[in-house]
């Protein structure tokens, strides 16, 4: 098994679309992926599989690692949109290559697949794991 932390960066700046408080339950990935494709009004339908995919994957990720609460954000960016999931974990994000035959594991590295910079930085309360991705 491979493993590689997310690269350590603070997520670029944008104009804010939305803001929401999530529970940390296995329900909260859908209901962020419908709050982040609806909020991303007028978008192309590849860049709104790909909000889909990557808000699923954060915040499945942070359902897993974290204690608490976590909050959901979505910024328009010049040419694309930045995704935030912020958790009460302090914990790195960890890219692991785990082979063909295991069954969970790969969420950061579908992330970093179809986003084009992925990255995370601490909070005083924990931290914040972001990926911006394209119009496109």
């Amino acid at each position: 098994m491979t493993v590689r932390v997310v690269p350590a960066a603070e997520p670029p700046t944008g104009e804010p679309v939305g803001n929401w408080p999530l529970r940390p339950d296995a329900s909260s990935a859908r209901l962020a992926r419908r709050l982040v494709t609806q909020a991303m009004d007028g978008a192309q339908e590849p860049a709104l599989r790909r909000a889909a995919l990557v808000t699923s994957e954060l915040v499945a990720n942070s359902v897993r690692h974290a204690r608490g609460g976590m909050s959901l954000a979505l910024n328009r960016l010049n040419g694309g949109w930045l995704v935030t999931v912020a958790d009460d974990s302090s914990a790195p994000p960890q890219m692991r290559d785990n082979g063909p035959l295991s069954e969970n594991g790969r969420g950061m590295l579908i992330v970093a697949r179809v986003s084009e910079q992925l990255g995370w930085s601490r909070t005083p309360t924990g931290k914040v794991v972001w990926a911006r991705f394209d119009d496109r």
